[in-house]
């Protein structure tokens, strides 16, 4: 059965009932639009619905911990609770966390996969999606995508990419192959000059839309929410204040220290009491073999598309 669940910003809420549950979502923009706020609303509102989740990003996880608690949300508690994981590009390349020069090996799809399983995965951010579509073979790449979205689709997460916005021509192409593979895509449209802030909701399938477009701001314990509209932040009033973590899951009373903002995949083998981590299988680049017909191997590695 189709239903929605809500991507946690209010006005898109209101406007279409959520996203799809179980299927991805893609949002777009240049660096300053909201991308991490619109990833924090939708971890958060998650986390209020007791929904275990998994934040995977180039920042680090420290810097992703202080912007949340700059729009009011407390993901320390989620962490510990065991309800949140953080997970850094780094742990799969250690010193390289910048978006443009991330290269993957060929096993990351089947750690994040196994994480996701292991751990009952019900939200997922990948913030930025850029490493895991792009190849230096521009005539695999279709493929390659088509293969990668098919295969996080057959997670059953709901799921939200979020990609820079394009300045090259592979770049435009890449975002092209992304939209038409994700029932909804979201583009946020930022003027740094005089601060203007555009929502810009370019698909939802099965709706007949006009890139509907909603001015938006940003603000300190609010987060992101309507100008002008029913969404405007009242005094004191957080958009995350109605989060706590989940009755049933608990930090480990066995432990006193304080589990980390962020895991390495390691940790989930050496260390699973703080997340009752099930142990995972430990995966080896010559252990997956790039298939002839496919771009990179990888498209081996995410599976045959259904």
């Amino acid at each position: 059965m189709i239903t929605r669940t809500p991507l946690g910003v209010s006005f898109f809420d209101r406007l279409y009932g959520g996203i799809y549950r179980g299927r991805s979502c893609l949002v777009t923009g240049r660096s300053g639009s909201g991308k991490t706020a619109v990833s924090l609303h939708f971890l958060s509102h998650g986390l209020m619905l007791q929904e275990r989740c998994l934040m995977l990003c180039a920042k680090p996880a420290q810097d992703i911990a202080i912007h949340a608690s700059s729009l009011g949300l407390p993901v320390q508690s989620a962490v510990e609770s065991g309800n949140l994981i953080l997970l850094e590009y780094s742990d799969f390349v250690p010193g390289r966390d910048r978006e443009e020069t991330l290269i993957l090996p060929p096993d990351a799809f089947l750690q994040l996969k196994e994480i996701i399983e292991a751990q009952a995965i019900q939200r997922l951010i990948i913030d930025t999606v850029l490493p895991w579509i792009t190849l230096p073979d521009r005539e695999k790449v279709a493929e390659h995508v088509f293969s990668f979205v098919r295969a996080i689709d057959r997670l059953g997460v709901s799921t939200l990419f979020t990609m820079l916005k394009p300045v090259s021509v592979p770049a435009f192409q890449l975002r092209q192959l992304m939209e038409n593979l994700v029932p909804i895509s979201i583009s946020l449209v930022y003027t740094p000059e005089n601060e203007s802030r555009e929502w810009v909701t370019n698909k939802y399938m099965g709706m007949n839309i006009q890139a509907q477009t909603v001015k938006y701001n940003i603000s300190q314990g609010q987060g992101l929410y309507e100008i002008s509209g029913a969404d405007a932040p009242e005094a004191s009033v957080s958009a995350f204040s109605s989060y706590s973590a989940a009755p049933d899951v608990q930090p480990n009373a066995a432990s006193d220290r304080t589990p980390p903002m962020q895991k390495g995949f390691a940790d989930f083998v050496l260390d699973k009491t703080a997340y009752r981590a099930a142990p995972l299988r430990t995966h080896s680049v010559a252990s997956v073999r790039p298939s002839s017909d496919k771009p990179g191997g990888s498209p081996s590695v995410f599976g045959s598309p259904k």
